[in-house]
């Protein structure tokens, strides 16, 4: 019995050491002034966006200003619709002037959509990490978005209530 109560502990204990932090970057700009803009929305194509990056929140510690620059580039474009793309192997880097290094690099695969004017929305998930993310550009050159890594401490704990089942069961068979 005190070894399944030490198991169920340790699997409840699992997701609580896995947490990471959350990291929270925002950025705006104009295309042509704190923002640029190159590549074709085309099949075939790719799109780079850079940005100024203007607020961090690490853990509820917010700062806010011209804090470095967030830079997006879509892999290859393939036309899924009328006005919409799919790609894979995009990345992304936020680069912190203040520390001169780079906060966040990774790879992603997601979306473009191209809208009325020419206004661009990107969305995407990075490959391993859930994320919430996403950057607009209005057909006025209006650069938005924001990305949200959080930590995935439910999976770690249904993997850890599973094994805790499968002790369970297998002590049963060697008992009975």
């Amino acid at each position: 019995m005190r070894r399944v109560v030490l198991l169920a502990v340790l699997a409840l204990a699992l997701p609580t050491a896995a947490m990471a932090n959350t990291f929270d970057f925002g950025n705006a700009g104009t295309l042509g002034t704190t923002a640029s803009l190159t590549g074709s929305a085309t099949a075939g194509g790719s799109i780079t966006l850079s940005s100024v990056l203007t607020s961090i929140d690490n853990n509820g510690v917010l700062s806010t200003g011209n804090l470095g620059t967030v830079t997006v580039t879509t892999g290859t474009l393939v036309k899924t619709g009328v006005n919409t793309f799919s790609f894979a192997n995009g990345t992304i880097s936020v680069w912190d002037s203040a520390t001169s290094s780079f906060l966040f690099q990774g790879t992603f695969s997601g979306t473009l959509m191209v809208g009325a004017g020419g206004s661009l929305q990107i969305t995407y998930a990075l490959n391993g990490t859930p994320v919430v993310g996403g950057f607009q550009i209005s057909a006025a050159g209006v650069v938005s978005g924001d990305t949200i890594v959080t930590p995935e401490p439910g999976t770690l704990g249904l993997l850890g209530t599973g094994l805790v089942g499968l002790a369970g069961i297998v002590r049963r068979k060697l008992r009975g």
